[in-house]
């Protein structure tokens, strides 16, 4: 049985992180994919969308050069997953708007 106080942290991350990223490194937000997908490159992290029929491969600029998609708060000082979450967010509203 896991204790109250983890109980409730478990719930508090699973309200407030909401990203899933797949084997394949697609990416969806709230259960729903987004059409882009993230890997990781000694460059940096890159974020892009897939080639598929009637879409080209696009890689898109992202605020930090690296993200840490393990952790919120890693030890190497790069932007952890929950920003990487509000970025994309960030991206796919921009490209909505667009």
């Amino acid at each position: 049985m896991i204790p109250t106080e983890s109980r409730r942290f478990l719930a508090f991350q699973s309200e407030h992180i909401m990203i899933t990223i797949d084997t394949a490194n697609r990416i969806s937000l709230d259960g729903q994919q987004t059409g882009l997908a993230v890997t990781q490159r000694a460059s940096g992290t890159v974020v892009y969308t897939p080639e598929g029929i009637g879409r080209k491969y696009a890689e898109h600029a992202m605020p930090q050069a690296r993200y840490s998609l393990a952790h919120n708060a890693p030890a190497s000082g790069a932007a952890g997953l929950a920003q990487f979450e509000a970025d994309i967010r960030a991206l796919l509203n921009a490209k909505s708007a667009a």
